[in-house]
């Protein structure tokens, strides 16, 4: 369709236009709840037809406009101007002005609620709570102040208060309308598949857009409902919900979606593949370096230098598969330079997204539980504890001999544990 014609048609057999489109939702309660608006132009004239059409998309655009910040713009606007008026011309609203027709001062008819409650505001100096500062529009400013901040630090902001917005139920909402139970609620709700930092980073994020608008002198209300938030009730809730393990089927789902990722040119198939032969944190394999990848006696393997705990510093030898796979990618590559070339976090969210969107929003599911697997196969395999610890740097691993760049006899044993859980991997959730 052209674009001259866009929102036009006609019915079949008849020659009058129509116009029809969708309604945005912020908007579908003016129209009693429908998606989509069908008008007759009562005209047969496409030149007219497309003039109405313009005049209902106008009247459209001011209707969002005003869906979305609550009235404030236009009232900000009609206060300003009557503001004005009452400094130059003293109007009163009980004086010698008590009859003062606001049209002849805003000069518009529309909107006259709006109109009186400038008029009000202008007088008592107190701001009606609907037309205060709104999240949204705090959050617009703090990312214009910041914007030379790194992008992740900026989507994580945009991305925290999207979501609260989106537990409100709503587009957007007065900082001093935010009841600390709202917070209360939100936190229940994340804790269904988040973890305990993550909780309390969106609590940190949301609370430094509120205190923005303190800071910018846009409310009076210093109390932040976003701050002194016990979250000790989900810690101890989280240490008594340990990872599960994925089913076979959601395995499956999730090596295809990570080699899916792999033929847009990232790493992740490899990612996923390394956590679930070898058991490593995702923020240990994200950390590895090329020179972190050594051979000995023909057995391929990789040192963790840093992790979660002491316990965390280890030789992982890896399957032969992996190992071919880790050679052909490090070919020529500096030593210094990171081998999957993935930031660890965004990898973590990554991955999240994709299992809470496709697969389950049980939070004991994550890539964590890679590491179940291993332990899990490494048992089944009939492997000591302790043994099978060190591989995946559990605390109980300390107690094996094995040194932090094992090699020779050492490394042979470890690779041998590794092949043996290789073979549980793909028997009980592969194949």
């Amino acid at each position: 369709m052209s674009q001259d014609n866009k929102y036009l048609k006609k019915r079949n057999n008849r020659d009058v236009w129509l116009f029809s489109k969708r309604i945005p939702k912020q908007l579908q309660h003016l129209y009693e709840g429908k998606e989509v608006l069908t008008k007759s132009l009562k005209t047969s004239c496409i030149k007219t037809a497309r003039l109405r059409r313009n005049a209902l998309l106008a009247e459209m655009s001011l209707q969002e406009e005003q869906a979305i910040d609550g009235g404030r713009a236009t009232f900000i606007s009609f206060y300003r101007t009557l503001k004005e008026a009452k400094d130059i011309h003293g109007y009163e609203p009980y004086g010698v002005h008590h009859n003062i027709d606001l049209e002849d001062v805003t000069n518009t008819d529309r909107y006259p609620e709006i109109q009186r409650d400038a008029l009000k505001a202008v007088y008592s100096g107190e701001t009606p709570l609907k037309y205060t500062c709104t999240l949204r529009e705090s959050m617009t400013e703090w990312l214009e102040l910041n914007r030379n901040k790194n992008k992740d630090t900026i989507s994580k902001v945009k991305s925290t208060t999207e979501r609260f917005l989106k537990h409100c139920e709503v587009f957007d909402l007065p900082l001093l309308s935010i009841e600390r139970s709202s917070v209360v609620g939100f936190i229940s709700e994340l804790a269904d598949e988040c973890s305990v930092s993550t909780i309390r980073a969106h609590l940190s994020r949301l609370k430094t857009v509120y205190k923005h608008a303190w800071d910018m002198g846009r409310i009076k209300n210093k109390d932040n409902p976003f701050a002194d938030h016990s979250l000790a009730h989900l810690e101890t809730k989280k240490e008594k919900n340990p990872k599960q393990l994925f089913s076979r089927e959601q395995i499956h789902l999730l090596a295809k979606w990570a080699d899916e990722q792999t033929a847009k040119g990232s790493n992740m198939g490899l990612l996923f593949r390394l956590g679930l032969f070898t058991g490593s944190r995702i923020g240990e394999l994200c950390r590895i370096k090329v020179k972190d990848v050594y051979t000995d006696s023909g057995i391929t393997a990789i040192k963790i230098r840093i992790g979660k705990t002491s316990a965390a510093q280890r030789t992982v030898p890896l399957t032969d598969s992996l190992a071919s796979e880790v050679l052909q990618l490090m070919d020529g590559r500096d030593p210094e330079s990171k081998l999957l070339g993935l930031n660890g976090d965004k990898a973590s969210r990554d991955f999240s997204r994709f299992k809470v969107t496709n697969i389950s929003k049980d939070s004991s599911q994550c890539f964590h539980s890679l590491r179940v697997h291993v332990s899990t196969a490494l048992l089944r395999a009939g492997i000591q504890e302790n043994r099978s610890a060190f591989i995946v740097g559990h605390e109980g691993g300390k107690t094996m001999t094995y040194g932090y760049y094992a090699k020779g006899d050492e490394l042979k044993t470890l690779k041998e544990f590794i092949d043996k859980a290789e073979e549980v991997i793909k028997r009980d959730w592969l194949n």
